[in-house]
């Protein structure tokens, strides 16, 4: 039981955490974090993440590691754990749940390098593409004069093709265009995230 004057102080405190191995999920969480703060002004919103992934959520202040989670426990009203039940995508159940229905919208920049990163490799439950489908994107990037880096560095590319991930994702936010082949669970908050980005089928 808590007491009033204790509740008093953390009722606008709120924690989202994310502990599993799908780094992207706190990428995702940063970008919207300007959705739910505008959804719920006056609320504190905290972000909690592993130790050695706080550089994810760089610019989200504060962040709380999970090892100092149970120390700061008293200081929040609700820490909520995001977690994959590998049937829905947690980030966009959160949106859903808010009621938020406007998302952030990127628009795609002028084409600036010949480079086309393929991220070929997910993080479960998004799968990996097979090697056809990698030869696919191969082909179709060449077909638009691209050179073709396959899992490479995202920051200089002027395309990137592939799978949910922290690349394709921070490309889409940075109005780098992206196209995701849908072998996870994200598409659709992708496709709400940024509605200019191309889903591939596969």
């Amino acid at each position: 039981m808590i007491g009033f004057a204790d509740y008093a102080n953390v009722k606008d405190n709120y924690c989202i955490c994310y502990f599993g191995y799908s780094d992207e999920y706190l990428v995702q969480l940063r970008l919207i974090k300007p959705l739910l703060e505008k959804r719920f002004p006056g609320l504190n919103i905290c972000f909690g993440c592993k130790d050695d992934k706080k550089h994810l959520l760089e610019g989200c202040g504060p962040i709380l590691e999970v090892s100092k989670i149970k120390v700061s426990k008293k200081g929040f009203a609700h820490i909520r754990e995001l977690r994959c039940n590998n049937k829905t995508h947690p980030v966009e159940d959160l949106l859903d749940e808010c009621g938020i229905q406007h998302h952030v919208v990127a628009k795609n920049k002028p084409r600036l390098t010949n480079k086309c990163v393929i991220i070929t490799k997910g993080t479960y439950p998004t799968k990996n593409l097979e090697s056809h489908e990698v030869q696919s994107l191969k082909l179709a990037a060449k077909e638009q004069n691209f050179d073709v880096d396959v899992d490479g560095d995202v920051s200089d590319a002027g395309l990137v093709m592939g799978v949910e991930s922290i690349g394709l994702f921070e490309s889409a936010a940075q109005g780098i265009p992206t196209q995701l082949v849908p072998t996870g669970l994200g598409t659709r908050l992708y496709k709400l995230l940024f509605p200019n980005g191309v889903v591939r089928h596969r």
